[in-house]
């Protein structure tokens, strides 16, 4: 008899572990719901910051020599003036500056305007000699000094982002201190003795600007850059008078300033 009862209980006891786990095996498994993803970054916003770089300039410098009333120059040696007093300045300088500006975005496309002011240090002399009075021995020398100090431009932007990537197009108006200034000696045919000239000129020149360049996000108020401008900024003229034995003339300089400028920066978006 309590063999039996062992049996059955044993029997019962069997039943109701089966029968919990199979309720166990019917209940719902709970998971966790998925983390939501972060928002996409948003361009639109002011934007302040520091950039620095390399520059690569040139000046071309021309000259038109122009005989007064009574000429100092023979015809034919204009062509041989013109030439020696028409060098080409160039040199590369680092360049560093600040930045700041403002983007909205729609959809994938973005638009903005940034203003940036840059420290411009370009200060080449060239010396050219040479003998370019025909059939006559005397020479004549030009010193010519073409200096910037200081670039600003303000440039509109257009172009698509790409989650935090944003590749852009950009142009505008470009501003520089531009300081020319040559000197001049020579011995000429025409001449009684040695002859001198100087003309300066000094004023803030009005150009352009553009380029294309990509900005990454690194974190939501961090934005790097790297950038390639291209910036014309226009002519400067400049003239200078000779008086040699009651003969005169004049030399006339247009100087052209270009530079091609890679900037990378950092900026903080609010």
């Amino acid at each position: 008899m309590a063999m039996r009862r062992g049996l059955l209980a044993v029997f019962v006891g069997t039943l109701a572990f089966a029968g919990a786990a199979s309720a166990a095996d019917l209940a719902p498994s709970y998971k966790a719901p998925p983390a939501p993803p972060p928002p996409p970054f948003s361009w639109t916003g002011l934007y302040f910051g520091g950039t620095v770089g390399a520059a690569w300039t040139n000046a071309d410098v021309s000259l038109s020599a122009v005989n007064g009333a009574a000429p100092l120059f023979r015809v034919t040696d204009i062509p041989g003036l013109n030439a020696l007093g028409s060098p080409g300045l160039s040199q590369t300088n680092a360049i560093f500056g600040l930045k700041a500006g403002y983007n909205q975005q729609w959809g994938m496309f973005v638009l903005g305007l940034e203003g940036d002011v840059s420290s411009f240090q370009f200060d080449p002399t060239v010396v050219s000699v040479g003998r370019p009075f025909v059939g006559f021995g005397g020479l004549a020398q030009f010193s010519t000094n073409v200096q910037t100090s200081w670039l600003a431009t303000i440039r509109g932007r257009a172009g698509f982002a790409r989650d935090n990537w944003l590749f852009y197009g950009t142009g505008g108006v470009a501003f520089a201190d531009v300081k020319f200034s040559n000197s001049y000696m020579a011995l000429s045919p025409l001449g009684a003795g040695l002859e001198f000239e100087a003309a300066t000129a000094s004023q803030t020149q009005v150009g352009w600007a553009a380029g294309a360049g990509v900005d990454y996000a690194l974190y939501p108020h961090v934005i790097l850059s790297a950038e390639y401008l291209h910036v014309d900024l226009g002519t400067i003229t400049a003239s200078g008078g000779i008086a040699n034995n009651g003969l005169s003339a004049t030399f006339n300089f247009s100087t052209n300033v270009t530079s091609d400028l890679v900037r990378f920066g950092a900026a903080y978006k609010f």
